[in-house]
């Protein structure tokens, strides 16, 4: 491991600690002088300057991540999300991206008019969704009119949270634009995206569709014109990447400007115009994550070819993770970081001992000199796929939640008549550009190999069983996968005599000590996972036809709110939610004491420690009943309250509890309670009557308004009147419920009244959390196998 590799790898980790809250990142900038005193105490040492530059990485990483936490105050332009009829000004900071019905234009905010004529100074980005015509481009100063939103959060996809990985917190649908002045950004930048705008036009008069889409993608990054279904065919084979800008693209641009360069400049002037050409095409073409990464190792190796010095592919790797995190720490959550990362580490360790596997099993069976043959032809098409493959398979699957059982064939049927179709691509669109006839001739050539590409993608994705479905795989599994990787490579970089030394450490381990070494380490990465993440959490346990919601604060607090019928599916949900070492629970509250919400409680109080236990002024009856009171009764009367309308309880952060009914002066009724954290509400309804929901409307109006809704009564039919969900005007609604009840719950008038709320079912999604990040909601459910 070189100095460079562990600097990256623990920088890398810094991040995702600071993260992830396990510490203050403050307290991680320790490491620092730590650092130096290890430097200075043991500068000879090989394993010590490693861990120097390791703990060095790890302080960088966290400090990094502090600095680029964004400040959502008074002058930033999401502190207005929710404002309508507003006109901001901007300059337009990102190229165009057309699509079928509007243009998504990426805007620096510099001033916003509100709808009362106040005239504001702010700063940050704004995505703005204009009319698919508009004639803003790179660098214009634009007036938008329109109404600020947050980014939503979709069912499967948070695309507020891919917005924010791009420092985007603001977003503008059926935006107004007028241009106000042009030429305020970089003129260089801007003439780019001009020809690109120009040679794309041209490109799609030079071939049918969908050949002159697909070739955009490949030549100029441009996917937005390749049909749904053309798409999904090749996520289903395992062959995106054909698509997409990669290495290989810029492996060929760098190559041939090479050449080009020595014939015409000399030896001198090879590396300045291939180093140019490959960083112009990378800003042409987008910068995307997985072409930036391209580029700087790119770059690293016409730097080695001028020097005629070997090339190490791990710390080439490592320079370009850093240099790319060091200039977006979140870049390391973005998935196309991820896969491109993951891929070329791949072909680093995986290519070779490949390679020499297939030249061993082909030598039984051939010549040597036919072996060599086969090898070459199955290196690009097969080998360097499979490797690939093993180092990307974990993050495919766990996000796209799908496996491709025909990507090898496919690839190695599509991938030798790639070069074939970018290189008589590439040509075409030039002698286009210059002599638009002669293009299109020799683009008929490159139509055949497009058309190839096509026809064999649709036919392996219509194979039976091509992509199978899979359902959510864990963090902890992904990172065991890569943990059982990264042993093997550490393993095989070792020459035999490491690896029996090892090995033979190993076996002088009892197996007691073996397997408490290997539990250790699983327990440390479930502590580290099961850390709070900085984010509200408001889980509705799967507890079938009753209620109970687990809130747990950013802050690590945790609140259980009711328990459902039935103390062994309570207590199966609460040890899914919490962590494996934590037996208490900061608090316990009863909102009605029937058994649809009392009977799992009994249980939590005798198996967890509760400190704190609140229930409302209700009485009630039967063998479950008496169970709680004694329990109740044996517990210092310090822990125990009784809640009525008024009652706040603080959270930890900021956030509140408050208890709405029952009211003062009205019949003993189930509790109504609401959470407040931020600008984000929760009304939890559970038992609530007609009488009592009419009530609150009347005598609370103001206190009724909330994101989400835990629909009362198990959605029955009387249950949310049309005036109580007028007064709440709840954007997501819950129903905790059984698949099997007697009660035909939900019941279809109530599903009727939330026609225009996204609504969630226990019965149909099991757990359902909704998460909050301080800026927007998310919610996590999977309703795919239910």
């Amino acid at each position: 491991m070189t100095r460079l590799v562990a600097f990256t790898a623990a920088w890398a980790f810094g991040i995702v600690l600071a993260q992830a809250a396990v510490l203050h990142p403050a307290w991680l900038l320790l490491a620092f002088p730590a650092a130096l005193v290890l430097h200075f105490g043991a500068a000879d040492n090989r394993r010590a300057t490693l861990a120097v530059w390791a703990l060095a990485g790890l302080a960088l990483g966290a400090g990094r991540y502090l600095l680029a936490q964004p400040v959502f105050d008074a002058g930033h332009v999401s502190s207005y999300n929710g404002a309508t009829a507003v006109t901001l000004t901007g300059i337009v900071r990102g190229e165009p991206d057309s699509r079928a019905t509007y243009t998504n234009l990426l805007v620096e905010a510099e001033s916003l008019v509100l709808s009362d004529g106040r005239e504001i100074a702010v700063r940050g980005k704004v995505l703005v969704k204009a009319p698919p015509f508009t004639s803003a481009f790179y660098g214009d100063r634009v007036a938008v009119a329109g109404a600020l939103e947050t980014p939503p959060v979709f069912e499967t996809f948070s695309y507020q949270d891919y917005l924010a990985r791009r420092g985007i917190y603001t977003l503008v649908r059926e935006a107004k634009v007028d241009v106000l002045a042009s030429h305020q950004a970089g003129r260089v930048r801007e003439g780019l995206y001009r020809f690109k705008a120009h040679a794309l036009a041209t490109l799609l008069r030079l071939l049918p569709e969908p050949q002159a889409s697909l070739l955009a993608g490949i030549l100029l990054g441009v996917e937005s014109g390749i049909p749904e279904d053309l798409s999904a065919a090749f996520s289903a084979t395992g062959t995106s990447h054909i698509v997409a800008i990669s290495g290989f693209n810029l492996t060929l641009v760098a190559g041939v400007l090479a050449v080009l360069a020595r014939r015409f400049f000399g030896k001198k002037g090879e590396l300045p115009v291939a180093l140019g050409g490959v960083w112009l095409y990378t800003i042409l073409v987008g910068a995307s994550a997985t072409v930036v990464r391209a580029a700087v190792m790119g770059s690293l190796v016409l730097f080695a070819r001028r020097d005629e010095r070997p090339i190490h592919g791990p710390t080439s790797l490592a320079l370009a993770a850093l240099v790319m995190s060091a200039g977006n720490p979140f870049i390391l959550w973005d998935v196309g970081f991820q896969l491109s990362l993951a891929a070329t580490a791949g072909l680093i360790f995986f290519t070779g001992p490949l390679t020499q596997l297939f030249r061993q099993m082909l030598l039984r069976l051939m010549t040597p000199q036919r072996a060599e043959i086969f090898i070459g032809w199955l290196s690009d098409a097969l080998i360097v796929t499979l490797a690939a493959q093993i180092t990307t398979l974990p993050i495919l699957v766990a996000t796209f939640r799908q496996l491709s059982l025909v990507t090898l064939l496919t690839n190695l049927a599509v991938l030798p008549a790639q070069p074939f179709l970018m290189f008589s691509g590439a040509i075409a669109l030039l002698m286009a550009l210059l002599v638009f006839p002669l293009g299109q001739v020799i683009a008929w050539f490159a139509w055949v190999f497009l058309t190839y590409t096509i026809t064999l993608v649709e036919f392996t994705a219509r194979i039976p069983l091509a992509s199978i479905p899979v359902g959510q795989i864990g963090l902890p599994l992904v990172w065991a996968y890569y943990l059982a990787l990264a042993v093997g490579i550490a393993l095989s970089s070792q020459s035999p005599a490491q690896r029996r030394k090892v090995w033979e450490l190993v076996r002088q381990l009892s197996s007691w000590q073996r397997v408490g070494a290997l539990t250790a380490l699983a327990l440390a990465g479930m502590f580290l996972y099961m850390r709070p993440d900085g984010r509200l959490h408001v889980t509705f346990l799967d507890v079938g036809q009753g209620d109970a919601v687990l809130i747990q604060t950013p802050a690590g607090r945790q609140v259980l709110i009711d328990g459902g019928p039935e103390a062994s599916r309570l207590l199966s949900q609460l040890g899914k939610q919490l962590p494996f070492w934590d037996r208490e629970l900061d608090a316990v509250i009863l909102t009605s004491p029937d058994d649809a919400r009392l009977t799992g409680l009994i249980a939590v109080l005798e198996r967890y420690e509760v400190p704190r236990v609140a229930t409302g002024v209700e009485v009630g009856r039967g063998d479950f009943y008496a169970r709680w009171e004694a329990l109740l009764a044996a517990m210092p009367s310090s822990q125990v309250s009784t809640l009525a309308a008024g009652d706040v309880w603080d959270l930890e952060g900021g956030g509140q509890l408050r208890v709405l009914s029952p009211l003062p002066g009205t019949a003993a009724g189930p509790l109504v309670l609401r959470l407040d954290y931020g600008e984000a509400g929760f009304l939890f309804a559970g038992d609530a009557t007609t009488v009592v929901e009419e009530r609150l409307v009347q005598s609370s109006p103001t206190l009724l308004p909330a994101e989400v809704l835990q629909a009362a009564r198990n959605g029955a039919a009387t249950s949310s009147t049309p005036a109580f969900l007028e007064a709440v005007a709840p954007s997501i609604a819950v129903i905790s419920v059984s698949s099997d009840n007697r009660s035909g719950n939900p019941a279809p008038q109530l599903l009727a009244r939330l026609l225009d709320t996204t609504v969630y079912r226990t019965d149909q999604c099991g757990a359902i959390e909704v998460l909050f990040d301080g800026l927007a909601l998310t919610v996590e459910a999977d309703c795919s196998t239910r």
